[in-house]
């Protein structure tokens, strides 16, 4: 790959956070990969509350607190990372959803 010479860029930065989010995408389960490919998403490290990882995430439409797809990321995640700080954007809104993927887990658990 040719990197121009003017480039503002740290490619070196650029792969590693699309390692970062490879690996993170790698171990959901698969009805949540296909959900996120319908988002934009991305994975900041240190950036949450507390310098947890944030998750910021774009849905094309509506977003639940309550959405199985949610929970699922949200269980995962904390599963494999330990607390993550998402922030969630859907269509209807320019402001986010702050939560914390501890909230999220106890929601599904109050749900079952």
């Amino acid at each position: 790959m040719a990197i121009p010479a003017d480039s503002s860029y740290c490619w070196r930065d650029v792969l590693a956070q699309h390692y970062r989010l490879s690996q993170f995408k790698a171990r959901l389960p698969d009805a949540v990969k296909t959900w996120l490919n319908a988002c934009e998403w991305t994975l900041i490290a240190d950036a949450g509350q507390s310098q947890v990882p944030l998750l910021v995430l774009r849905a094309p439409g509506r977003i639940r607190l309550r959405h199985p797809l949610l929970l699922q990321l949200a269980e995962s995640a904390h599963m494999n990372w330990g607390p993550i700080d998402l922030s969630l954007f859907s269509a209807e809104t320019k402001e986010p959803v702050r939560v914390l993927s501890q909230t999220l887990v106890d929601i599904n658990r109050h749900q079952r």
